[in-house]
């Protein structure tokens, strides 16, 4: 009769644990789209079987076993980072590609053709004044041509700092996320293994790492301390610090909650790619800009400069003008010349063609660092355009790589709804074979009480 009774007692426990297990099973199938959600599963333990010592052995459900690999995770965050540094460089580049594109037939290289041939046609025909007109006309499109690209670039540059600051006040929503939800695991310590709070926990650091990099430290309390750049403090504990960004001058500065510049700490995310495009990308293009447009109009100025006009006197009055300190592009501008002081002829011959042919003579002429104007500009498209293809062809390999991390992510910790049928199968036969035991102990136990009656 002992016997009996402890085998009823095994399959008694047998059944609880079959029956939380298959709870782990339901829960799995039902948050198998949740975002952040690892899959988990009853770890069983083997209870001590010693039939002599009236020990009946059986299984019991010890704790939950979670499905998250955290190296796994960390490759997927890794991967959003890149993802987002690519395509935010890549969205930026775009939006100054059309202004450096000399194939299209307009912006600065046709300007500075027409400009040219303006010069050319002015040596057949040196004292026209509609000639002279047109050389007028043609270094006005110039100069606008100057400046509507660098206001492109200007407005780029706004638009840039714009979306910094949009990202630092998302890093700072999805940090008070992060301290809230450890404000939470603090409360109850059976919260440490919450799956719920888990998937909240790593879909907001999937979230934040499209934004900016960081390390992401587990405490003994369940908390998460999470790090910028591996340095710079976001949340601890309770506890968010925010980043903000010092635009008072062209570069963007990144400070900590101290104040302190850490800029070059962050190297992923959507903030990293809008730092390289402003700091380095951008000035690098207006700096080169504004010696193509200084140096244009310093050389035409001087040789100008050195000729004779249509009354056989050096000009009194220079063709451009521009104001170095605001940038040469964005302020070069036609003086107000008339055409009769253009000066077309050289000294020693006034009424001739010799200062039009120097000047038209740019065209071909090494100006600017060993290179002609138009060269100048061919090599700042260029680099721009490099830029851009390097950028896309980036985007998209950091695109492929996500997937993939993502990928191998899920065949780890992600919930197979196939997987999880056959594992509810498994349980329900073995929960249906403990109580098909308990029913034969049930009868047996009828049957010797009968005897014994």
């Amino acid at each position: 009769m002992g016997n009996l009774l402890a085998s009823l007692r095994t399959a008694a426990n047998s059944m609880k644990a079959f029956e939380k297990a298959l709870a782990v099973v339901q829960n799995n199938v039902t948050n198998a789209s949740t975002p952040g959600y690892a899959k988990q599963q009853v770890d069983f333990v083997a209870l001590r079987f010693q039939p002599e010592l009236g020990i009946a052995g059986g299984v019991a459900a010890g704790g939950l076993v979670s499905g998250r690999d955290r190296f796994s995770e960390q490759s997927v965050q890794r991967q959003a980072g890149q993802l987002g540094s690519r395509s935010a460089l890549a969205a930026a580049l775009s939006e100054v590609e059309p202004v450096f594109d000399i194939a299209s037939g307009s912006g600065i290289a046709a300007a500075l053709d027409d400009f040219y041939a303006s010069f050319s046609s002015l040596s057949v025909t040196p004292n026209s004044i509609p000639a002279r007109e047109a050389v007028i006309r043609s270094a006005r499109d110039l100069a606008g041509t100057f400046q509507f690209t660098a206001a492109t670039l200007a407005r780029s540059g706004d638009n840039a700092r714009q979306e910094i600051s949009g990202v630092l006040r998302e890093i700072s929503r999805i940090g008070a996320d992060i301290r809230d939800l450890n404000v939470e695991i603090r409360k109850d310590y059976r919260n440490r293994s919450d799956a719920g709070l888990e998937a909240r926990m790593y879909s907001a650091l999937e979230e934040l790492s499209r934004l900016v990099d960081f390390t992401a430290l587990k405490q003994e309390d369940g908390t998460y301390t999470v790090l910028a750049g591996g340095q710079i403090p976001l949340v601890i504990g309770d506890r968010r610090f925010d980043l903000t960004a010092d635009m008072s001058s062209e570069q963007v500065v990144v400070r900590d909650f101290d104040g302190r510049d850490v800029t070059a700490t962050i190297q992923q995310g959507r903030l990293a790619g809008m730092l390289d495009f402003v700091n380095r990308r951008l000035s690098s293009y207006k700096e080169d800009l504004d010696r193509l447009a200084s140096g244009l109009a310093d050389r035409v100025n001087g040789l100008l400069a050195g000729g004779v006009d249509l009354n056989g006197v050096p000009p009194t009055v220079d063709l451009f003008d521009y104001e170095a300190a605001a940038g040469a592009a964005s302020t070069l501008q036609v003086t107000g010349i008339q055409p009769e002081q253009i000066a077309a002829a050289l000294p020693g011959a006034p009424g001739g063609n010799g200062n039009a042919l120097l000047l038209a003579g740019l065209a071909t002429s090494p100006e600017i660092d060993g290179s002609t104007f138009m060269e100048f500009f061919g090599g700042l498209s260029g680099r721009v355009g490099a830029d851009i293809r390097a950028a896309q062809d980036d985007e998209r390999t950091a695109s492929l790589l996500l997937s993939q991390a993502r990928n191998l992510r899920d065949q780890v910790s992600a919930v197979d709804l196939n997987e999880e049928a056959a594992t509810m199968v498994e349980y329900q036969r073995a929960y249906e074979a403990s109580a098909r035991l308990i029913r034969v102990i049930d009868e047996l136990t009828d049957t010797m009480m009968g005897i014994l009656r």
